[in-house]
C-alpha cells in the first residue's frame, strides 16, 4: 500500500540541453508535476531505454510495489491508493474540456513535437544531441536506430505521411487552441492549477525550453501568454530550475 509517506519511484528520460526542468519527457514531466501538485514524494531514476518499462516507453514508476507504464495509469493508481479525487470543484462540461485539451496534445500536437524535434532536420541539429548522455560506444547506433524507429511511427500515426510546412501548421492549429482557451488567466481554468495544467505544462515547457530551430517553436515562443505560462507553472513547482 503506497501512502504519503512512502517515495514512489519514477523512471524517465535523462536531462538534456541544460532545460530548467527534470526531464525531456513530455509524459515524464506530466507525472512529476502532477505528483508536486499533490504534494507526493518521489525518487527520480534516470533510465533512457524504454524498452526496460512495463509498457515499453517512457516513463514508467513502481506504485505499492507494481511496476506502471503510462504516464494516465500511473496517476490512476496513485489517487487510488492515496485517496486523491482531484478537480472535485470542477464542472461536468470543464472536466469533458480538460479531456479534450489533454488528448488534443498527447495523442495529436505530441506527434508534431516529436516530429519537430528528431525528424526534421532543423531539430534533429539540437535533437540529436538528447543521445549525448548515452556511452560514446553506442551513441550513434542508438540514436540512428531510434530515428528510424520514430519515423516509421510517425508516418504508421499519419502525422509522418505529410509535408514538413503542413506538419508545422498542425502543431500552429494546437497552440491557436491552448492560447485562446487559456486567454488572460494564469491557468487552465483560472486563478488556480488543475490536473490538466500538468500535461499542458508537459508539452508547452518542452516547447519552450528545447533549443530547437523550426517555425514552430518561434511561433510558440511569440506568444507571450504561452511563455508566461510556463514560467508561471515552473516557478511554481520545479523553482530548483531557476537555480
Amino acid at each position: 500500500m503506497t501512502t504519503r509517506d512512502q517515495k514512489v519511484d519514477v523512471y524517465t528520460f535523462g536531462p538534456a540541453w541544460g532545460i530548467p526542468v527534470p526531464t525531456p519527457s513530455p509524459f515524464g514531466l506530466k507525472v512529476l508535476t502532477w505528483m508536486r501538485m499533490h504534494e507526493v514524494p518521489y525518487t527520480l531514476h534516470v533510465e533512457n531505454d524504454p524498452g526496460k518499462g512495463p509498457k515499453k516507453k517512457c516513463p514508467w514508476a513502481l506504485v505499492g510495489g507494481e511496476l506502471l507504464g503510462d504516464s494516465e495509469l500511473i496517476i490512476a493508481a496513485l489517487k487510488r491508493r492515496l485517496g486523491i479525487e482531484g478537480d472535485t470543484q470542477l464542472s461536468r462540461e470543464q472536466r469533458a474540456l480538460a479531456t479534450a485539451t489533454r488528448l488534443m496534445l498527447e495523442e495529436h500536437y505530441h506527434q508534431v513535437w516529436e516530429h519537430e524535434l528528431f525528424i526534421h532536420e532543423g531539430g534533429w541539429a539540437r535533437g540529436k544531441e538528447f543521445f549525448d548522455q548515452l556511452p560514446a560506444g553506442i551513441k550513434l547506433v542508438v540514436r540512428t536506430l531510434v530515428r528510424g524507429q520514430l519515423r516509421r511511427q510517425l508516418f504508421a500515426r499519419g502525422v509522418g505521411r505529410h509535408d514538413h510546412e503542413r506538419i508545422v501548421d498542425m502543431g500552429i492549429e494546437v497552440l491557436d487552441s491552448i492560447d485562446a482557451l487559456l486567454g488572460d488567466d494564469d491557468y487552465f481554468f483560472g486563478d488556480e492549477p488543475t490536473e490538466v495544467d500538468a500535461s499542458i505544462f508537459g508539452f508547452l515547457a518542452l516547447t519552450h525550453w528545447t533549443p530547437v530551430r523550426s517555425r514552430l517553436w518561434d511561433d510558440f515562443r511569440s506568444r507571450e501568454r504561452l511563455v508566461a505560462y510556463c514560467e508561471r507553472m515552473r516557478e511554481r513547482y520545479f523553482p530548483e530550475g531557476s537555480e
